[in-house]
């Protein structure tokens, strides 16, 4: 199930600001405090979310302890019709320990002091990994309290597995974690294991076509480590065709000796409807999945007909599920292409300026880019943008937008002026709801002065010398957002030495494996004890790509520095 979240985050926007023009009025410090409430609030639905999973996973947990704790007091019950020869004595040994426990808690009770009362965000963070189940719940980053369960994984896929339709001797299958293979019955488990190597643990998932076999298997998209699969035999289909069609075979040769009073017409019909079926069976052989038997007899071969055309309809569909998923990985590739070859292939050095820039790409196509080159008039343009969505859409307004700035820049226009044309131009002409943030920069090499329109992206930050940071705030809405608001140019005046440095979300937003984002304030800290370091690129990449760890990053991270000569 997928939500789309960003009408839910325009729509906070408005309710804690108002109106475009009220946002305006708002200082940089206040738009970053507003940002962040949303920013929190939507932390809070997706904390909801898993909160009533975990919530769930509580009630069962407590119907088998009450089941346990039932059980338990039967055994109790046997236990004492046993012991009440011994019953007195008993009496006698549980007074003195109630005695000497009354005692102990008297003495805890006048040596006890109250604790400091303690509040924070509360945070509950669930985890299944194979068959176990971890919940933790943290309070301003430590651990308060933990639990954990162990999930019977035989009984929960035997359930599975009854819901599963077997009409056609379908075989449903899973894989545990640990390799293991889990079927409804034995003679089934014998089915899976007889297909050789293209079943097993560490075989691709997808669609695998053996000679009397079609498997599909998927990975559970949950994390448990599991793997689903279900077979479907097709060989004896085919081996009833060919079967049925030697027996009638054989019947017209018996049958030879009566053609000549009438049996002849009879034949031919039988013959003509099993070379349909022949046909047929040879155009699937062929890989032609297309191929239907047009019998209208309700017969023998009528019904192996109809049992054919079914059998082919489901080869046919598996078929068109493999194209379609070969379709989107092009997709994927063509939107990653696109990315690759809008970026700059290599550093820029004009006489003491150098500039050079990475974007660290992400498992899914986005729509990060950055850029950099020189105008006619000796200005360097410094471009860094970031577009809403994924996949090829996000790829090709990339693409736009920037062939929209390089051929505005070169005209020479007002840089206040291209953000305002280029946002309309997006709400005119893009359909849906699509942005971008943009950074639209021309430095100066001579003055070293750098005009700049910061239309909703991060604040950027300029490194001086002396290790002071200074930052580039947003002086305008994202491009596209809420057109025709306008944005406001700034600039700023450098020295021989200072550092730029640009980058978008992906670097900032980056998660590591407890779910804990790197931060613009982690982000300050690295850039103020690298000041002035000739690998300053090369450090935030290693810092980031280290905090993440094992875990995958869903966005890009776009970064680039500018060295002022």
């Amino acid at each position: 199930m997928l939500f789309d979240m960003m009408p839910i985050r325009r729509e906070m926007i408005q309710q804690l600001v108002g109106s475009p023009e009220d946002w305006q009025k708002l200082s940089p410090e206040e738009r970053q405090k507003v940002i962040g409430e949303v920013n929190q609030r939507m932390l809070g639905i997706v904390q909801g979310i898993q909160l009533g999973a975990a919530e769930l996973q509580k009630k069962v947990s407590e119907a088998q302890r009450l089941a346990d704790e039932k059980a338990r007091a039967a055994d109790m019950a046997a236990a004492s019709q046993r012991a009440a020869a011994v019953r007195n004595r008993a009496a006698a040994e549980a007074a003195k320990v109630a005695r000497e426990a009354t005692h102990a808690n008297t003495t805890a009770a006048n040596s006890e002091t109250p604790t400091a009362g303690t509040s924070g965000l509360m945070r509950r963070k669930i985890a299944l990994s194979g068959t176990r189940l971890d919940v933790t719940v943290e309070r301003n980053g430590t651990v308060v309290r933990e639990a954990n369960a162990e999930v019977n994984l035989p009984n929960l896929l035997a359930t599975v597995f009854t819901t599963t339709r077997r009409e056609r001797k379908e075989v449903p299958f899973a894989f545990g974690k640990d390799g293991r293979l889990y079927t409804p019955t034995d003679d089934d488990r014998k089915k899976i294991e007889s297909l050789g190597a293209a079943v097993t643990a560490e075989a691709p998932t997808g669609t695998t076509v053996l000679p009397d076999w079609i498997v599909v298997t998927t990975a559970d998209p949950t994390g448990s480590g599991l793997k689903f699969g279900i077979a479907r035999p097709v060989g004896e289909s085919l081996n009833q065709l060919r079967r049925a069609g030697a027996r009638n075979a054989g019947l017209g040769l018996g049958c030879i000796g009566l053609a000549l009073i009438g049996i002849v017409p009879i034949s031919s019909r039988l013959t003509r409807n099993l070379s349909k079926l022949n046909d047929g069976v040879h155009r699937i052989a062929d890989g032609d999945y297309s191929a239907r038997v047009q019998v209208g007899s309700n017969d023998e071969i009528g019904r192996l007909a109809r049992a054919f055309n079914q059998m082919a309809e489901d080869v046919e569909r598996h078929q068109h599920v493999v194209v379609e998923q070969e379709r989107i990985r092009r997709e994927l590739e063509l939107g990653r292409q696109i990315q690759h070859d809008m970026l700059p292939r290599g550093p820029l050095r004009l006489g003491l300026m150098e500039i050079q820039g990475v974007s660290v790409p992400a498992r899914e196509v986005g729509g990060d880019f950055f850029n950099y080159f020189a105008l006619s008039d000796g200005d360097l343009a410094l471009l860094v943008g970031d577009v809403s969505g994924k996949g090829v859409g996000a790829a090709l307004l990339m693409a736009n937008i920037q062939a929209s700035l390089r051929t505005r820049l070169a005209l020479g226009q007002d840089l206040a002026a291209i953000a305002r044309e280029i946002d309309i131009d997006i709400e005119g002409n893009t359909p849906g709801p699509v942005y971008a943030t943009l950074f639209v920069g021309m430095l100066n090499p001579s003055t070293r002065v750098l005009r700049y329109v910061n239309a909703g992206h991060n604040q950027q930050y300029v490194l001086r010398r002396d290790g002071s940071l200074e930052e580039m705030s947003s002086s305008g809405l994202p491009v596209g957002l809420l057109a025709g608001h306008g944005y406001a140019e700034a600039h700023v005046q450098l020295e021989a030495g200072d550092l730029l440095f640009f980058y978008t979300d992906g670097c900032v937003e980056s998660e590591n494996e407890q779910g804990e984002m790197f931060g613009a304030e982690r982000l300050e800290k690295l850039l103020e004890t690298s000041a002035g370091a000739e690998d300053l690129l090369a450090r935030v990449e290693a810092a980031v790509k280290a905090f993440r760890g094992t875990a995958e990053p869903f966005d890009d991270a776009t970064m680039m520095v500018v060295k002022v000569g």
